[in-house]
Formats: C-alpha cells, structure tokens, sequence
C-alpha cells in the first residue's frame, strides 16, 4: 500500500471517527434537554396517544409498573383501549411545579371513548421522581369537577 493511499485511509478513519463523537454529544445532550418533568408527561402522552405503550413503560417508576412486565403492562393498555374504544385526540400541560427530587405536572388530555364520542377534557396531575438522574412518573391523579 502506498503511503499516499494509507494517509488517505488514515483521514477518512479520522474523519468517519470524529463525526461520529460529535454526533454522539448532540445527541446525549438532546436527551439530557428533554430530561425534565415537562417532557416526560408529553412524552407519556404521546406514546398512549399513539399507542406505543412500551415507549410509555420506560417512563414509569416501579410503583407506578405496580409489578407488572412491560408485556402486561402493553397488554393491559390494549385491552383498555380496545374495550372502551378509547382515542386520546390531545394533551397539554398547565403547570410544573418541582421541589428538589420530586414534581407535580398539571395536566389536561382531550379524550373519546363509547360513552362519550365528541369527548370530554380530564383534568389531571400527574407526580414524578426523579431516579438515578431520571425524572419518571410515579401517580396520576384524575382530578373530578
């Protein structure tokens, strides 16, 4: 191999290396960013409200997983929304209020099911701790007017 084509390979390597580091760190410090009551009560929402209730585990305390695996837990999702023919159409947030490993997300979600086909808004607050760094959600609380 000549020395010019083992710099050329050396530059690339380098290259492919160092784009691939610099990639890496935007993309820890993107999910660092979204490490925030505020984005684990959207991201919550978003994953039920696309059914993707494995995405909704992962942001779950123990207590809130209540012992079951993330298969019952899909499972039991399922045949809630299933059952009652329940669509989340919209979510928001209200509020945030966080007290050092704790936190509180007043919340609101715009949902339908067989009883209420135009929809009804739920007003709820939703509690979160922080885990190993993680913020996770810990207790919903529908609230009821």
């Amino acid at each position: 191999m000549s020395k010019r084509l083992a710099g050329k390979i050396r530059l690339t390597i380098t290259t492919l290396l160092s784009a691939l580091l610099l990639s890496s760190a935007s993309w820890l410090s993107a999910a660092e960013a979204e490490n925030t009551p505020e984005a684990v009560v959207k991201s919550y929402y978003a994953a039920l409200k696309a059914r993707k209730y494995e995405d909704a585990y992962v942001l779950l305390t123990p207590t809130m997983i209540d012992g079951r695996t993330s298969k019952e837990y899909v499972a039991d999702w399922k045949n809630i929304v299933n059952m009652g023919s329940v669509i989340l159409h919209e979510y928001g947030i209200s509020s945030i209020d966080i007290d050092g490993e704790t936190a509180t997300v007043s919340a609101w979600t715009r949902a339908s099911d067989v009883f209420n086909k135009d929809g009804i808004i739920e007003k709820e607050i939703d509690h979160l701790k922080l885990i190993d760094g993680v913020w996770k959600l810990d207790a919903t609380e529908v609230l009821m007017e």
